[in-house]
């Protein structure tokens, strides 16, 4: 699902500084302060949100029936061509019109019905991912506000600028950990993610300096939708 695989995450502070006139935008640090960041892996994240697994099961089994269906129609069209190509040498000028027109309609109605069915598919996709992803935005931007970040960042944004970063600004781990207790669920035992964010920061502490050797960033699969004629 490719709302599954972290693009639809927003870390809502940079949406809103984004969005903001120049005039209201948060302004810089005082002097002295100093300016936290983090980033996140998004596709780490979704792949361990309690939901994500079932709803993208879920996604996988109702877009069999449209992949039936589109299959079915374009194997109907594929062989009345087939019949019309081979027979088409002994056919009157008239009957290879009236044919060759049908074919036309054949094809367009296969195109319109796929075209239909893919938009049913981006709906239904954004039903089941809406609701996790609220989740997890809630509680990434309750960890921006708890810990005092200025900024996060998705390491795995398709479109996004983080080329590398030091590894201990990474809070995917935290979100990790919020999210499965409050699901209900312990952390991945691989995981294990600490309950302090990175670089030991608490409320209204100061920052420290990186000390790791940056990470790259990864990118999230495209998402599954039904084949185009």
């Amino acid at each position: 699902m490719a709302r599954l695989t972290g693009a639809a995450i927003v870390v809502v502070l940079l949406a809103g500084l984004a969005a903001a006139p120049a005039a209201q935008r948060t302004p810089p640090p005082p002097q002295g302060q100093t300016l936290r960041l983090a980033y996140i892996n998004s596709q780490l994240i979704l792949a361990n949100t309690p939901g994500r697994a079932a709803a993208e099961s879920l996604f996988t089994r109702e877009m069999v029936t449209f992949r039936t269906e589109v299959a079915r129609m374009q194997q109907q069209l594929d062989s009345s061509v087939a019949e019309y190509n081979r027979t088409s040498l002994v056919m009157t000028p008239a009957a290879k019109a009236r044919i060759e027109g049908e074919l036309r309609q054949m094809e367009q109605r296969t195109r319109q019905r796929a075209s239909e069915l893919e938009q049913q598919a981006s709906t239904r996709e954004q039903e089941l991912t809406a609701p996790i992803m609220r989740r997890v935005n809630a509680v990434i931007e309750g960890i921006r506000a708890e810990f005092n970040y200025s900024m996060i960042f998705d390491a795995s944004a398709q479109a996004g600028a983080l080329v590398t970063a030091d590894r201990s600004l990474d809070i995917s781990p935290l979100v990790i950990q919020r999210l499965q207790a409050g699901a209900g669920q312990a952390p991945g035992g691989a995981l294990q993610p600490s309950p302090a964010p990175p670089l030991g920061l608490r409320p209204d502490s100061a920052a420290g300096r990186p000390q790791q050797r940056p990470d790259s960033a990864t990118r999230p699969a495209a998402p599954l939708r039904p084949r185009r004629p």
